[in-house]
């Protein structure tokens, strides 16, 4: 109970209120199970997910966030534009790209926030590379996967290097 009033704990904790809120209704019953179910939610977010050494790095989230929204408007009119030809102006295969990016947690992340740009499908696939169900698959997927990458890891890179111990706590 004490982490939920660590800056960690108040920042989970305002975060699901937040949703809470968004949700809909904000009568005082509302409110009261909102502070109640916000607080479990960032007690069970502090036990699965513990905070990881570091800190975010706002201009680097800004800059992510800047280039991938940036990135999907361009890519959707992409896809539109190529499957609205006639014919057709698609390649569609599987490509294993290097990605910089470590396995594990951070890894999944980016896979995640990946599977949201249009074109690409990230799939699940062991090892130092990231397997792509592309569109087009002359396309430069390689460069855009690298970029995206750095990018990623800008965010927040000390984080990502610590290494994770067998009983879950971070060493570095």
């Amino acid at each position: 109970m004490g982490q939920l009033f660590t800056a960690h704990g108040s920042a989970r904790w305002l975060a699901f209120f937040a949703g809470w809120v968004m949700l809909g209704r904000v009568g005082p019953s509302d409110l009261a199970a909102g502070i109640l179910i916000a607080a479990l939610a960032a007690l069970l977010s502090l036990r699965l997910l513990p905070p990881a050494p570091g800190r975010w790095r706002p201009a680097g989230v800004i800059a992510y966030g800047a280039r991938f929204s940036a990135g999907a408007l361009i890519a959707g009119w992409d896809v539109a534009r190529r499957v609205t030809a006639t014919p057709p102006r698609i390649a569609p295969g599987i490509l294993t790209v290097p990605c910089a990016v470590p396995e594990g947690v951070p890894r999944d992340a980016f896979r995640a926030l990946a599977s949201l740009q249009p074109g690409t499908l990230p799939l699940v696939a062991p090892g130092a590379g990231l397997t792509l169900h592309c569109l087009d698959v002359t396309a430069p997927v390689a460069q855009a996967v690298e970029a995206d990458a750095a990018a990623f890891l800008a965010m927040r890179a000390p984080a990502f290097d610590t290494p994770l111990a067998t009983d879950g706590r971070h060493h570095g």
